[in-house]
């Protein structure tokens, strides 16, 4: 699993970016968040070539995605769910 933060040039082009996202099968989850950058997207790759394709091809070549930084996650120790509230079932 990879993990990519991507910045934009306006905020403003949350809504068109992510309608291109959605046109990559390996990205599973997209976030708009708060910080250095304006979204965070999980994606999964095969290999280094892969991974290398979807950056430079994919991910780059949308309209106002300015940077990208990439994380790749080694192990992920805690994954749970949780009851927000304990009332609703």
């Amino acid at each position: 699993m990879h993990l990519y933060r991507l910045n934009l040039e306006r905020g403003s082009m949350y809504k068109n970016v992510v309608s291109r996202l959605t046109s990559i099968p390996e990205i599973v989850e997209c976030h708009f968040t708060t910080g250095s950058y304006t979204m965070l997207i999980k994606l999964y790759a095969k290999d280094n070539e892969q991974l290398m394709d979807l950056l430079n091809n994919k991910l780059q070549t949308i309209p106002g995605v300015v940077s990208t930084e990439t994380l790749i996650s080694l192990e992920q120790s805690i994954k749970r769910e949780i009851l927000v509230d304990p009332e609703e079932k």
